[in-house]
């Protein structure tokens, strides 16, 4: 009776219990975020929790005085937020500030300022009303399963007496989540500096902004470089990532730390030239020892049938994906350079008494079994040593170039299968070139389909394909048009769709990375660089540098691959969804740019 009587008592005045219930929640909100922030300080001394400012409210689609545009990747809607007057002109930046307002264009090849790869963001300016204080605004579009982030490299100059660094910033955010659900547990919305050492370690600076509707809010943090080391340079990224929205940052601050005890004059202190090198004296080690075994397990000179060819097509993989191996070599029956990666097999699945480079052995001569290869092939593996080691994708393609003997090479990715009759299609096409010149790279246009086109029901002309591609709902589209629409760009399909003749590519674009052919008269071209592994700016550098030592580019009219859908790669979606790990990647590609730019003299190298 009396369980009764209280089920009854709880049900009539339920509505007030729960509301209760939700205030008391609303009111330890607070409460909990400073615990949640002493917490966070406690665990990482140089993670800090952004703190809210005075009510400042961000509305990013209300604008009194104009509109400012920013386009989504996947959309072709315009979202609107808060105008910001062209003040150009006006100097914003802090002799204190080593951040540079620039950014840098996408036919610009340099490191200083502020610089975006395939995520569209706004760079602009707010001041007051007399224009005398101002401060640059960063805004985006975030997307849930993408890391979208803006990036600022600093080579710092050797005698420059900076100990340490103070970081600070504002950032704000939208988001159609409430700030409960779980779903946003994962979301990150910041920014954080790399901080790398000239032995190569490094330490990393974060101010964290929360996730949700959220006015904007501050944080700011201190570091001091470890008393043996010095620094080389420090890379800013602002990024979001986990959830759908948007997300802005200004008074994005690095302030330099001197050590007082030393003589460093005020000039260097208030001049950021002389602390942040334009042109910084990176060097790459030519010889690279990089931790495999290499063996080549088919020779294409035991193959008793000799080929009448004039082209290889190089390729590698890993040895999980054979079958796409087995799909090239269904419509390629001309000579092949094939690398394939074999990882360390799990430990618990391995013979004890066998050897890491036995197990892998035996593992890929049973692949090989499944394979029939027409073609007169090189295949050569290469082992992994260790189960933490990553996919070497330009140490791979440079161990298949450097077997080809053939005048031409075409250089593609396994899980892009060329169209049928490739090598008779460019030879065709090669009578239209009047110069042949040794260093013209031929573009390769290259497409892709939904799940339902595979490797056996491909575009076999290019009228079908164009059929298909223009179809009101396309099985087939330039690759990378919604994920990155800047790779293939330059390649200009609307033109390649109607013409039957090679055309030139005019100018460098940032981000272009198309696949090509290759003469192989030119003895000093230049190879992959292979600091570039896993996924993330493999292939742009080589376009890169092709194009600024002398190479010209043509698109080829008549011949295309298509890329058949597979399973996203570990590698893959470890750089997508980390941003350290991607942060990690740019660094690499900032001190890569500083090395061409020496190199070839360009922007403020020119005199070196």
């Amino acid at each position: 009776m009396m369980v009764k009587l209280t089920a009854m008592v709880l049900m009539k005045h339920r509505a007030f219990i729960i509301g209760s219930f939700i205030g008391i929640s609303i009111g330890l909100f607070p409460l909990l975020f400073l615990i949640s922030y002493h917490y966070q300080q406690q665990l990482c001394s140089d993670t800090i929790i952004a703190a809210p400012l005075a009510p400042e409210i961000w509305h990013p689609r209300a604008g009194p005085s104009g509109k400012l545009v920013i386009r989504a990747l996947r959309s072709k809607e315009e979202e609107i937020f808060d105008d910001v007057s062209d003040t150009s002109n006006i100097n914003i930046a802090d002799m204190q500030n080593l951040l540079s307002q620039k950014v840098i264009s996408g036919d610009e090849l340099g490191i200083d300022g502020w610089w975006m790869s395939h995520s569209k963001w706004n760079a602009t300016t707010r001041c007051d009303q007399d224009a005398k204080n101002c401060t640059q605004v960063f805004t985006t579009a975030c997307r849930k399963q993408m890391t979208t982030a803006i990036y600022q490299f600093l080579p710092i100059e050797a005698d420059s007496g900076i100990i340490g660094i103070e970081f600070s910033g504002k950032g704000s955010s939208q988001s159609d989540f409430h700030w409960r659900n779980k779903k946003m547990d994962a979301a990150i919305n910041g920014a954080q500096t790399l901080l790398k050492y000239t032995d190569d370690s490094y330490d990393i600076a974060r101010l964290l902004f929360p996730t949700g509707n959220y006015s904007i809010m501050s944080a700011q943090v201190s570091k001091m470089f470890p008393h043996d080391k010095q620094i080389k340079s420090i890379t800013a990224m602002l990024t979001c990532y986990g959830y759908d929205g948007f997300a802005m940052f200004q008074d994005i601050v690095i302030k330099p730390i001197y050590d007082d005890s030393t003589t460093t004059s005020l000039s260097i202190r208030k001049d950021r030239k002389k602390c942040v090198s334009s042109c910084p004296k990176y060097y790459k080690q030519e010889d690279v020892t990089l931790p495999f075994d290499t063996e080549k397990v088919i020779s294409s000179s035991d193959t008793s049938d000799t080929i009448s060819s004039n082209l290889t097509l190089v390729t590698h993989l890993s040895i999980d994906r054979m079958e796409a191996l087995q799909a090239i070599a269904d419509v390629w029956t001309g000579i092949m350079a094939v690398t394939i990666y074999v990882p360390v097999q799990d430990a618990k699945n391995r013979n004890v008494t066998q050897t890491v480079l036995q197990s892998s052995r035996r593992k890929l001569q049973e692949a090989l079994k499944k394979i029939n290869l027409r073609c007169q092939c090189d295949v050569i593996a290469v082992y992994a040593k260790n189960e933490t080691d990553e996919y070497p994708t330009n140490h791979m393609r440079n161990i298949g170039i450097k077997e080809v003997k053939t005048d031409y090479m075409v250089i593609l990715d396994a899980d892009f299968v060329p169209c049928p009759e490739f090598e008779k299609r460019f030879f065709q096409t090669m009578k239209k070139v009047k110069r042949k010149d040794p260093k013209i790279a031929f573009v390769v246009p290259v497409f892709e389909g939904s799940k339902e086109v595979t490797a056996s029901n491909l575009p076999k002309t290019k009228l079908e394909l164009k059929k298909m591609a223009r179809d009101e709902n396309p099985a087939i589209y330039p690759f990378a048009y919604y994920s990155s629409p800047l790779s293939h760009h330059l390649t200009n399909y609307t033109k390649w769709y109607t013409t039957w003749k090679p055309y030139k590519i005019k100018k460098y674009e940032d981000g272009y990375e198309p696949y090509f052919v290759l003469s192989t008269k030119d003895k000093n071209m230049p190879l992959f660089d292979t600091r570039f592994s896993g996924y993330g700016f493999n292939k742009i550098q080589h376009t890169i540098e092709l194009m600024h030592s002398g190479y010209s580019l043509q698109v080829l009219p008549n011949v295309w691959a298509t890329h058949v859908y597979h399973r996203i790669s570990s590698f893959k979606k470890k750089f997508l969804n980390g941003p350290i790990t991607r942060l990690e990647n740019r660094i690499k590609r900032y001190e890569y740019v500083a090395e061409i730019m020496r190199k070839y003299h360009i922007g403020p190298c020119a005199a070196e």
